[in-house]
Formats: structure tokens, C-alpha cells, sequence
């Protein structure tokens, strides 16, 4: 289980990096967008999201190594059953 949320993350930075591409490439030349925007990045929340991930990715790292595959197994399913929830409710 371990393994597996270290291969997600290092899965994720890939797409990550190519959907913000994308959002400040396609997002070029729109005037309707704030003053410190990059395309359709606005570059304070890049700063403040990165600085925080950083913080965070290496806590959860620590947490999800110190737990026992089985806990960290059950945590995911309450995470997922809870965006689960909040999806299903959100469109009623």
C-alpha cells in the first residue's frame, strides 16, 4: 500500500505540470483575467498551493510509512467515501 501511494504522487506531478501548461498556454491573451495571472494560473495561489503541497507531501510521506497497510487501506476508503459524499450531495 505504501508503494502505492508513492507511485500516485509520482504519477501526479506529470499531469500536473501538464495541465498547468496548458491552463497558462491557453489562457494567453484573455482580458478578462487578474493582473498576476499567467493564462488562467493566478501566480499568488501557484505560490501559496506549492508552498503548502511541499509542507504537506513530506507529512503525509511519513504518515502513510508509519502506518500499518491494513489502517492506511481503511483511511483511503473513509477519504474516498467522504468526496463520494460530497459529490452525491452536491448535485441534489
Amino acid at each position: 500500500m505504501q508503494e502505492a501511494v508513492a507511485t500516485s504522487a509520482a504519477c501526479g506531478f506529470p499531469i500536473a505540470v501538464a495541465g498547468a501548461v496548458t491552463n497558462a498556454l491557453m489562457g494567453q491573451g484573455n482580458a478578462n483575467l487578474d493582473e498576476w495571472s499567467l493564462g488562467y494560473i493566478y501566480l499568488p495561489a501557484l505560490v501559496g498551493i506549492s508552498l503548502t503541497s511541499y509542507g504537506f507531501a513530506k507529512f503525509g510521506a511519513k504518515l502513510a510509512h508509519s502506518m500499518s497497510p491494513t489502517m492506511l487501506r481503511r483511511a483511503f476508503s473513509v477519504f474516498l467515501l467522504l468526496v463520494a459524499g460530497k459529490f452525491i450531495l452536491s448535485n441534489i
